[in-house]
């Protein structure tokens, strides 16, 4: 091998990386604080191009490579949690795990799309490279390694018409819509489609893209004939001292804050407090906290608020509803634990080797679904982290509920975009249910949107405030909470029919 032979391979080798990190880069800019969400429509094309014309091995790493500047930049975040409470290394080193795992998932993708399209068939590689990509991203939603942040089509949260689509498809049909519309924009390119072939897997597109745009207009409407006027409550404290049950002063605040506000709007229907504002035990002492039952009472509200609680030896992250009218105490525990921090197999080796103040990995999940009512409207309401998981969020629509709120504490995550990245979930939560959404954070963003997912109104990053209005419970069904995750399993199915067919009719392109 001459030398000019041996600078021709370095070259191609750097070329067919080069691509997919530049499409990487590309899709940062469609994520806060840039907020271009047009940009995800086409930044994937360099990377499809790459994978397509590579070998599966180069389309793999291809894929990979895409990944890492992308789940570096939309995780970075973590960074405010890892670094103050872990050794450097271990900081680093859980960094760089997070990273490489979930670019791992690009890499899958990556070495099936130039699998597809070496069987020479157009209309596959058409759709099975949506198909593949929907599928890596539902896959990483599974299993207690579960984590969905920097998902593509979060990107869109910010275009109320396209979040049509998540009340047909669920959000998964915005990556599906998206990936098809660049492959076709690329096979056109490459003159892969002509004829009869361009017309009907742009035909299918259009289908698939207008039912998901206008059915929801169909759909029928529920209103309610008297808002409920809420308050809620962000203290602005800091992350340890709201987890840290032996001190009071987080409490304190939020009680101040909340008598004041019922002092000047007694008229209230229902005040909302964060996450584990307060600390709870079912087993030693009373069913609500007595300082909040005793302002509830007083004013004659209902309170909504989020709890650490400790319950047949168990420990819970909870919501627990203080209502004016009924005896029992609605009490609704957190599903979707965060891994390694909430929930790990072995906490006690995890916490003698970190040797942390914080305990990791102590809760328990919970197991039933809670549905709270106040002044005959039923609502939900959900964790933090489980608003990134819309088959979770679904069955509170599913079971009736008219508003879905999720109390959250990311004052862990400083000024970083981890705030927005958060908040702009509860906008695909909204459109896929058909039900508002109200965030409401300790310290962060508390957002709202309504039913289509439009936003109402947010708060300023890291402030202290009190957020009074008329919560409108109007909502429209939607085949999402009827039929739930159909639109993935469609296209499992697909794959699985298809491949095997296609693959044994025609042999692999060499």
């Amino acid at each position: 091998m001459n030398g000019n032979t041996f600078s021709k391979i370095k070259l191609s080798q750097i070329k067919y990386l080069t691509l997919p990190l530049l499409s990487g880069l590309l899709l940062i800019a469609a994520f806060p604080p840039f907020e271009q969400g047009y940009v995800t429509w086409i930044a994937l094309i360099p990377l499809l191009a790459t994978c397509l014309r590579t070998s599966p091995k180069h389309a793999f790493w291809a894929g990979f490579v895409f990944g890492l500047p992308l789940h570096f930049y939309t995780n970075l975040y973590l960074s405010h949690v890892l670094f103050p409470y872990l050794p450097t290394y271990l900081s680093v080193i859980a960094m760089i795990a997070i990273v490489c795992y979930i670019s791992l998932f690009n890499g899958l993708f990556g070495l099936g799309a130039s699998l597809a399209y070496r069987t020479g068939k157009v209309w596959f590689t058409a759709l099975a490279l949506p198909a593949l990509w929907l599928l890596a991203e539902y896959l990483r939603s599974l299993s207690f390694l579960a984590y969905n942040v920097g998902y593509l089509g979060y990107t869109q949260w910010g275009y109320p018409l396209l979040l049509n689509i998540s009340s047909v498809y669920g959000y998964w049909g915005l990556p599906f819509l998206i990936i098809y519309f660049q492959i076709l924009v690329l096979l056109f390119y490459w003159n892969k489609l002509r004829g009869i072939m361009i017309y009907s897997l742009a035909g299918f597109f259009i289908i698939l893209l207008a039912a998901g745009l206008f059915l929801p207009g169909l759909f029928p409407e529920h209103t309610e004939e008297k808002p409920l006027k809420v308050s809620l409550i962000q203290g602005n404290i800091h992350p340890e001292q709201v987890v840290d049950a032996t001190r009071q002063d987080s409490v304190h605040i939020y009680l101040d804050m909340t008598r004041e506000t019922l002092e000047q709007e007694p008229d209230l229907d229902l005040v909302v407090w964060p996450e584990t504002v307060v600390s709870l035990n079912f087993e030693t002492g009373a069913a609500h906290h007595q300082e909040v039952a005793g302002l509830a009472e007083k004013y004659d509200v209902n309170m909504l608020y989020g709890a650490r609680l400790r319950d047949d030896s168990a420990l819970y992250n909870s919501i627990v509803l203080f209502t004016k009218d009924r005896d029992d105490v609605p009490v609704y525990h957190k599903h979707r634990l965060v891994p390694f921090v909430e929930y790990f197999p072995m906490e006690e080796l995890l916490n003698h080797l970190l040797d942390l103040d914080l305990l990791l990995g102590s809760y328990s999940p919970g197991e039933q679904l809670k549905i709270f009512q106040v002044e005959g409207i039923f609502f939900g309401g959900a964790v933090c982290f489980e608003s990134y998981f819309g088959d979770h969020t679904r069955r509170f629509a599913e079971k009736g509920s008219r508003h879905l709120f999720v109390l959250t504490n990311d004052a862990w995550f400083g000024e970083s975009i981890g705030l927005e990245q958060h908040a702009q979930i509860a906008a695909i939560r909204a459109a896929e249910m058909g039900i508002g959404v109200t965030q409401v954070a300790n310290s962060g963003i508390t957002i709202s949107f309504d039913y289509r997912g439009r936003e109402l109104f947010r708060s300023g990053k890291n402030e202290a405030a009190v957020f009074t209005l008329n919560l409108d419970f109007t909502s429209h069904d939607t085949l999402y909470v009827r039929y739930g995750d159909y639109f993935p399993a469609f296209w499992a199915l697909f794959m699985v029919i298809a491949t095997p067919v296609v693959i044994f009719r025609k042999p692999v392109r060499q």
